[in-house]
Formats: C-alpha cells, sequence, structure tokens
C-alpha cells in the first residue's frame, strides 16, 4: 500500500475521480429523461420510415398487431398496459422477442434482419427549454 501511495500524485488521484464522475453522467441524464411527466409514445420505424406510433400513457388497454416488411417477414407487437413488447417474430435470431417489455422514455426495440427500430420517446407537456453545457480541458503538468 506505501508503494502504491509513492507513485500516486494528488494530480492522479484527482483525474480519476474526474473520470469516475464523468463516467456516470450518462447514467443520471437517462434517468431524467426518463422521468418526464409527459405522455409516453413509442415509435414504431420500418426502414427508416415511421410507420405507427403509439400513446402508451392513454392506452390502458391490450392490443396485438402485426407489422409486416415488403418481404413477407412478420413482426406481433403487443400492447399491455401502458407497455410494449414484440411477441412474435419472424426472424431467426428472436433477439427482439427476448428484449420483453418496454415501457420508459429511451427504450428500444431493434429487430436488426426486419429492419425494425421501437422507441419509446416522452412528450413533455412544457416546451422544450435550451440548456447551455459548457466544457473545459483540464491539463496537468
Amino acid at each position: 500500500m506505501q508503494a502504491f501511495l509513492r507513485i500516486i500524485k494528488p494530480g492522479d488521484l484527482l483525474l480519476i475521480v474526474v473520470l469516475l464522475i464523468i463516467s456516470f453522467l450518462p447514467f443520471g441524464i437517462f434517468y431524467l429523461q426518463s422521468q418526464s411527466d409527459g405522455d409516453r409514445i413509442a415509435v414504431i420505424s420500418l426502414d427508416g420510415e415511421n410507420i405507427e406510433t403509439v400513446n402508451l400513457s392513454a392506452h390502458p388497454n391490450h392490443d396485438i398487431f402485426n407489422v409486416e416488411t415488403a418481404s413477407g417477414e412478420t413482426n406481433t407487437i403487443a400492447v399491455s398496459d401502458g407497455t410494449l413488447r414484440i411477441s412474435s417474430a419472424t426472424c431467426p435470431d428472436q433477439v427482439c422477442v427476448r428484449t420483453g417489455f418496454i415501457e420508459h422514455a429511451g427504450e428500444t426495440i431493434v429487430c436488426l434482419p426486419h429492419r425494425l427500430v421501437i422507441e419509446i420517446k416522452a412528450e413533455s407537456e412544457d416546451p422544450p427549454q435550451d440548456i447551455d453545457i459548457i466544457s473545459s480541458f483540464i491539463h496537468f503538468h
């Protein structure tokens, strides 16, 4: 332990702490985005084109519908009590089916073979505000 303390300098310790704080910053941003007060909207895109939107906040009942690709492949989407999932798909890997239910803003389900993306977005009732981000470069000698 004493050998370690002789090698490390106060600037090194400060750098480690700053890097740890920066590494956890995305978790904080994601948490704040998922805690919005507005409606949660599921945007369903096929080949990069939005084909359907589902308001999960105002969707208390159960619905099932199919999304069919141009080549005839099918994904079955189940909406239940404000959550959404792909219940079955004709793709070989079934990763999209194993993803399970999603319900928070920022969560996604992706079916790569069918080029299907389902993303939950938050529609806030408040108008968006500009946020100033100030960054600086710390240089130690």
